[in-house]
């Protein structure tokens, strides 16, 4: 026994390290390490440049550009007559004052910083909280904060045109006058967890020695059959996901191929009662990634979509997603309850390819890639089928007709899996109550190879079915939101192409159709376009309306 005192001394002072270490960590998740005063961000003077503060914000966030020592944000806020003394919020009826104020977050604290406020971990009801350090705007920082402004107007005028009752003129004029002579130099807080989970292992490890010490080789063969063998078999299981990961290849800058090895299970995702991004999330989390949280980035988009013949009597599927820079993901399924598709999913909502995201060769990108049946944006079946999703700038869709509920994106996967036909995919939708996210509605462009397309729309209540060849980002059919005057320049573009060509166009035509439809401009540009051949089960694809670079994909790039 005297042998073993030593080394169980060392083993208690490792254990007692490890727990010092998760102390640590804890603390400083809870907030008690940094005790910096609070900022009222209303009340800043010459005298606070240079002092560092906390404060809690309720805000519009935007990204605006890069600086020197990171990315700044832009951030609406407006001053409120609260019972909370200092309470910030958004869009108040007591709004007497607004700021438009910068946030410049540093490169080793931009990834946590974003995803803090884009996937839902404040709102009206949670605010925003950082540590930050007061300085005094520049001219560059001033301009910056001004162009972020007039982009984001621009973005709005070219999605939904010149629509008064979506943009307020005098809502941006008074954002100009309105920007604040100071910004915030965001100070990274640590971040505790990687504390605890080293914390955690060490203790794990001097337990497992003193066991080892007490109990010798008993110890260690009960070990392997309790541990070592159920680690084993999990991983036995995991064999398809490990492949999924393998196939992923970088084709070019900015686009990537995934071939899914795995079971999805798309039918039981459709069928999981999900209405809300959080239940996403959850059910993902839990049947993926044991449960672990994941974070996504949540973002509004743009988009077009046309159908048209080739000369051939094929059907071809053109789609343009108008976004955030982003890198694109290209993947295809083929579940053993369904047909075999393609689908494309940008990256950026998985934190991917984004400054200082995660690198999309890494080993948790790749992870983080499974997730993309779920995420599909647009994509065709090996039946014939096409579908694509497009952005409305009307309120969120949370229909209530007593039915199971069905996200939209989780829609569209049911649509690949089991439909043949666009007469399949509205009588798969019929079955659920249709819920959006993000504060905005969705509508669905569907078409087959029989030639006919379709847009689908919701309300709270109501499904709207519209035979069109093309769709934008505008209401189509008669319902409560529809305006008889609305007009898009895209939607416009491409039914004079289909009309001038009698609505036969070669796939090197359906391309340029996207790239006259196409949208340029410091943010919210065409991402990616894509010409789907239904009847071939092909694609094409460019990225950033780089068209003289087409990438083409069929089934036997997926072995």
């Amino acid at each position: 026994m005297k042998k073993k005192i030593i080394p169980l001394i060392i083993s208690a002072v490792i254990f007692l390290s490890g727990l010092v270490t998760t102390i640590i960590g804890i603390a400083h998740n809870n907030g008690t390490v940094h005790n910096y005063p609070e900022l009222d961000l209303f009340s800043i003077t010459d005298e606070d440049v240079g002092k560092t503060f906390t404060a809690s914000v309720y805000s519009d966030v935007m990204y605006a550009d890069d600086t020197e020592n990171g990315s700044l944000f832009l951030m609406w806020i407006y001053s409120t007559n609260t019972d909370d003394s200092d309470m910030l919020a958004i869009g108040s009826e007591d709004d007497d004052s607004l700021m438009v104020i910068g946030f410049d977050v540093p490169k080793s604290f931009i990834s946590v910083y974003e995803q803090a406020m884009s996937t839902g971990e404040y709102s009206e009801d949670k605010p925003l909280i950082f540590s930050g350090t007061v300085r005094r705007s520049n001219n560059e920082i001033t301009q910056i904060l001004s162009d972020g402004i007039t982009d984001y107007y621009n973005y709005l005028k070219e999605i939904y045109g010149d629509t008064s009752d979506i943009i307020d003129e005098d809502a941006f004029t008074e954002s100009y006058e309105s920007i604040s002579p100071y910004y915030i130099e965001i100070i990274p807080d640590t971040n505790g967890t990687i504390y605890v989970c080293i914390g955690c292992a060490v203790m794990a490890v001097a337990l497992l020695a003193v066991l080892a010490i007490l109990f010798g080789r008993r110890f260690l063969i009960v070990f392997a059959v309790v541990i070592v063998l159920p680690v084993i078999i999990l991983l036995m299981s995991l064999i398809g996901k490990f492949r999924t990961m393998a196939s992923v290849t970088e084709v070019s800058d900015g686009l990537y191929t995934m071939t899914c090895h795995y079971n999805y299970k798309g039918n039981e995702f459709i069928n999981a009662d999900i209405s809300t991004i959080d239940e996403f999330i959850e059910w993902a989390a839990k049947e993926h990634f044991f449960g672990l949280p994941i974070e996504l980035d949540e973002s509004n988009f743009g988009c077009s979509a046309f159908t048209a013949a080739t000369p051939e009597g094929q059907r071809l599927f053109g789609r343009n997603f108008d976004y955030d820079e982003t890198d694109t993901l290209v993947f295809y399924t083929e579940p053993n309850d369904g047909y075999a598709s393609y689908g494309v999913t940008d990256l950026k909502f998985f934190d991917i390819g984004t400054k200082n995201g995660l690198d999309g060769n890494s080993i948790p990108a790749k992870a983080l890639m499974l997730a993309a049946p779920y995420a599909t944006m647009d994509g065709i079946n090996e039946a014939g089928v096409g579908v694509g999703i497009l952005q409305l700038n009307i309120d969120e869709l949370h229909q209530d007709n007593g039915k199971s509920d069905l996200l939209i994106f989780a829609a569209i996967r049911g649509i690949l899996d089991n439909c043949a036909s666009v007469d399949e995919a509205i009588e798969l939708l019929d079955n659920y109550d249709i819920h959006s996210f993000l504060d905005r509605s969705y509508h669905l462009f569907i078409t087959d190879k029989t030639g006919r397309s379709v847009i689908v729309e919701w309300t709270d209540d109501e499904t709207f079915i519209i035979e069109d060849t093309a769709c934008t980002n505008d209401v189509m059919s008669n319902n409560e939101f529809y305006d008889p005057d609305w007009s898009c320049k895209r939607y416009d573009i491409i039914k004079k192409w289909l009309a001038e060509k009698n609505d036969i166009l070669t796939e090197a035509e359906a391309m340029a159709v996207a790239s006259d439809a196409s949208k340029s401009g410091n943010k919210y540009s065409t991402q990616w376009s894509c010409v789907y051949n239904l009847d071939e089960f092909t694609i094409d694809i460019c990225l950033d309306r780089e068209y003289e670079s087409v990438y083409s994909f069929t089934k036997e790039d997926f072995s």
